[in-house]
């Protein structure tokens, strides 16, 4: 009986210790849990957020305006609707509405050209920095929410989109892209705030207030970035995929009154947000294709963008390019692009696409792709809207032209995937604790998880990141000639530093780059040329043009492969007036010229065997011109010449290029004869005057000698 109670007490002892540890061990989670969910610690993680995104983006913020041609577009664009003049291509000779970029960006750039000087970029580019700021902000809070309020997983996930070298590269760049993410990132927040409503029976004013930003931002969307088309399809998916949810659940529940009434009420709700999404979408497309049409533009460029089969002109044209090109893009951003964004993975030049992929490449994408799609897994609803928006902007760039692979176009979503393969880590953690027998571990397996995740990200990913940072560092601190080794590429900023001090406002030039030269050269006008043309075509281009100058560079091929030999075909019609750099055919550099062009220069009439034959006219470039007859390619016959004032200089017949038969003047030496010919040489009558036009012999000359003087 002692025996007896003894044990009773030691098991009721023991009963007491185990709830006991319980208790004690209740109060360390929750407690955990509520400093977690706590707003001030929020507040404090959004600080620490914001300092990290300033310290590494100061370090990668680049003055210097990018030499890609499509900032300096945006930007023509952006200043043609400030100053008035539409949505219209100003940097080339005649002002036309422009068709190409839709309007979301430069619009955005008008805004800001209230606040900022003409000419000053480092503001409109700081402010994309600010776009990509609030939207990791956003993702914060939304990584939150489809975590079931995992704020430090969440917050880990925001400290790697500060150092991401891709993210901070583009936020530099005076393009659309951190728009465009902005957009996309507060499009998804606002649609999952609303999801979880029942009706609109629900709504508080906050409500009404997403509800509202959600769809101008989708009107706005599109005219950012027609990618943005995507990011509406993959909406209207996950709605639908909302609704095929409720009609399951409602299936496998009691088919009572209040389940029907409740999937009811939750089916036409959602219908609702889909007619709301469409809605903004179809009012965008059908006002920005009403303005196209009225001016004669129905097809979309991009259209013929997409048909495009590499670089050279070809074109898709069966099932087997189209087989080809999904082939490739996949190789592209399985094996090369998807890695690069999340490891930072260093890569061979050559294009994975055009080459066999090594094993290490197949295995590095492997594990970037799975742990991905891992990560979409335990998301819920918040989870399956990602995925539907991500199928969707793939399914567009699979099939997209494989010359357009590059981070550039896939930008947005690069925040995504950062999380997905963080969540993909976190979610192989906590599958591995699952299978430990421990009940702390079992109670505190998500933290364990998340701690794993957060070393993970700390030790490995974010070191790696910023370590990516230093090219783009290094490339922010130095000027164009400091950090440009191409010399050729040197020598045409150069050129366009000349032009933009010594070519007048309304010189109509032509060169292989009017983005570049627009902005150097002081918002003057240019136009480019067609590639690979012979040279009369050239030719016939300049005309059309109205060509008045051009400039020969060797950056890249194509001036010397067009312009020169046009240039030397026709050298009478072109004059250099600015040469920099000589040639060095060791370094494969060829000087940059300048040229004046006149399509009145040089020889007009009849050509026999390619030599000038019959009557016709020479206009020189120093403003002399003759009008006559030619024969063996030279004046020959009755012609008049004029000198650079404009005053007959000769007029009368010609024999092989020389004055044989008529009235004008000739230098001879310092001296001037002005008077009749014959054979070619003075006779009749004339004068001989000085250097300062005095006349010191007059009269009647005979072969050039003064007979009879008066």
């Amino acid at each position: 009986m002692k025996q007896k109670q003894t044990a009773g007490q030691s098991t009721s002892k023991s009963n007491v210790q185990t709830g006991t540890a319980k208790k004690n061990s209740r109060p360390i989670s929750e407690t955990l849990r509520n400093l977690l969910n706590n707003k001030y610690v929020h507040l404090v993680m959004l600080v620490i957020i914001g300092v990290t995104f300033y310290i590494n983006y100061n370090g990668t913020f680049d003055k210097k305006l990018d030499m890609n041609g499509d900032n300096i577009q945006y930007y023509s664009l952006g200043k043609s609707l400030h100053d008035g003049t539409g949505y219209s291509n100003v940097m080339g000779f005649e002002v036309t509405p422009h068709t190409h970029f839709p309007p979301g960006y430069p619009a955005f750039i008008s805004v800001l050209l209230n606040f900022v000087k003409e000419g000053s970029f480092t503001p409109i580019k700081e402010a994309n920095g600010w776009l990509l700021c609030l939207s990791i902000f956003l993702l914060f809070y939304i990584i939150k929410n489809i975590t079931k309020n995992n704020a430090l997983l969440a917050f880990t996930a925001a400290i790697l989109f500060c150092v991401q070298k891709d993210l901070l590269r583009w936020s530099t760049i005076m393009m659309s892209e951190m728009l465009f993410l902005f957009l996309t990132v507060l499009i998804i927040f606002t649609a999952l705030l609303l999801y979880r409503k029942k009706s609109f029976k629900e709504f508080k004013a906050w409500d009404y207030a997403a509800l509202v930003v959600m769809t101008l931002s989708i009107a706005y969307v599109y005219f950012v970035r027609t990618m943005g088309l995507s990011l509406i399809l993959g909406l209207v998916g996950w709605f639908c995929g909302m609704i095929l949810y409720e009609l399951w659940r409602y299936q496998k529940g009691e088919k009572d009154e209040t389940s029907k009434a409740n999937f009811t009420s939750k089916a036409k709700y959602y219908g609702c947000l889909i007619l709301l999404v469409m809605l903004p979408f179809g009012v965008s497309k059908l006002a920005w294709d009403a303005r196209n049409n009225a001016i004669g533009h129905g097809k979309s460029d991009y259209i013929g963008d997409f048909h495009k089969k590499g670089g050279n002109g070809e074109v898709m044209s069966n099932l087997s390019d189209w087989t080809e090109r999904i082939y490739n893009n996949s190789k592209s951003y399985y094996l090369r692009l998807m890695p690069e964004t999340v490891l930072s993975q260093p890569f061979d030049s050559k294009e994975v696409s055009q080459r066999h992929a090594t094993s290490g490449e197949i295995a590095t994408g492997f594990f970037v792709f799975a742990l991905v799609m891992i990560g979409f897994l335990g998301l819920g609803a918040g989870g399956f809207l990602l995925f539907c928006y991500l199928a969707m902007t793939f399914m567009v760039l699979l099939v997209w032209p494989e010359q357009f692979t590059s981070v550039r176009y896939y930008v947005a979503i690069v925040p995504l995937l950062l999380f997905l393969f963080l969540h993909g880590i976190y979610n192989i953690v906590e599958f591995i604790l699952r299978w430990v027998k421990n009940h702390t571990v079992q109670e505190y397996k998500g933290y364990i998880a998340t701690l794993c995740t957060m070393a993970a990200a700390f030790f490995w990913l974010i070191p790696t990141q910023s370590k990516a940072q230093l090219p783009y560092q290094e490339l922010a601190k130095r000027p164009y000639k400091k950090f440009i080794t191409d010399q050729n590429c040197l020598n045409f900023f150069d050129a366009l530093d000349w032009c933009k001090s010594n070519i007048p406002d309304s010189a109509r030039m032509v060169c292989r780059k009017p983005e570049l030269y627009y902005i150097h050269a002081g918002f003057k006008k240019s136009v480019s040329f067609p590639n690979y043309a012979p040279e009369d075509s050239v030719m016939k281009y300049l005309d059309k043009v109205q060509a008045s100058h051009l400039i020969l560079d060797n950056w890249f091929k194509h001036a010397y492969t067009t312009l020169y030999p046009a240039v030397r075909k026709y050298p009478d019609k072109f004059k250099v007036i600015h040469k920099i750099a000589d040639v060095d055919s060791v370094n494969k550099i060829n000087p940059v010229y300048i040229i004046e062009y006149n399509c009145n220069w040089g020889y007009h009439g009849e050509m026999v065997n390619g030599k000038k034959e019959g009557p016709g006219s020479f206009y020189y470039q120093d403003g002399r011109k003759y009008i006559g007859n030619y024969a063996n390619d030279l004046p020959d016959g009755e012609g008049t010449f004029w000198d650079a004032e404009g005053n007959i200089q000769f007029k009368g017949s010609w024999k092989a290029g020389q004055y044989n038969n008529g009235k004008g003047y000739a230098f001879y030496g310092d001296r001037k004869y002005e008077g009749e010919y014959r054979s070619g040489r003075p006779n009749g009558y004339g004068a001989l005057s000085d250097t300062l036009n005095h006349v010191i012999a007059k009269g009647i000359w005979k072969d050039g000698v003064l007979m009879t003087p008066q």
